[in-house]
């Protein structure tokens, strides 16, 4: 082993640390909910996470959406304060409690075949009931339908994803040791 090799490996061992140390450490506090719904021709379920604090009318803030509609996977959730393709001026504002009451202005998302779903609380029918306005921008069509809502708290977490940064940080670790490895075994 060379004293360059020598000098390197504090360096590839602290970087591996850094990476596994990210990757044990939470990004933040989270809530995870089961969902699904259905109605004519619409059919839904995943999980919803939200932040763990709610606001003080007792919603909590989606940030995060995973699952299916209509068999297509959900990709992730519309931008709080924007409205679905072909459904403005009706921002979403991704809001639930933990009842599952969602506000009238309610959840939006996309999905992987081009279609956009807004859930919201109706509050002029009666009873008040949920409604999901879906479009495709394709077709420039649009359908709105009650629908039946169902939400829980998830009794069983999620397995932990790291972070983008965080996998990468250790990968590099983990390259940096097998190149002084080789090298080491080359010279």
């Amino acid at each position: 082993m060379t004293a360059r090799t020598l000098n390197r490996a504090p360096a590839a061992i602290a970087l591996l640390a850094a990476g596994l140390a990210a990757l044990a450490t939470p990004a933040r506090a989270e809530l995870y909910w089961d969902f699904a719904y259905s109605g004519t021709g619409v059919s839904a379920s995943g999980i919803l996470v939200t932040q763990d604090v709610p606001d003080g009318s007792g919603y909590y803030l989606a940030t995060g959406i995973l699952g299916q509609r209509n068999g297509s996977t959900i990709t992730g959730l519309q931008p709080t304060g924007t409205a679905i393709p072909l459904n403005d001026p009706f921002e979403v504002d991704n809001l639930v409690r933990a009842d599952g009451r969602l506000s009238s202005h309610g959840l939006g998302f996309a999905t992987a075949s081009g279609e956009y779903a807004n859930l919201f609380r109706a509050s002029w029918l009666s009873p008040a009931r949920t409604v999901e306005f879906a479009s495709r921008p394709a077709l420039n069509g649009t359908t709105e339908e009650v629908v039946s809502w169902q939400f829980s708290a998830r009794t069983e977490p999620l397995p932990a994803v790291p972070e983008p940064a965080s996998a990468a940080l250790l990968l590099a670790g983990v390259a940096l040791v097998g190149t002084m490895a080789a090298r080491r075994r080359a010279g």
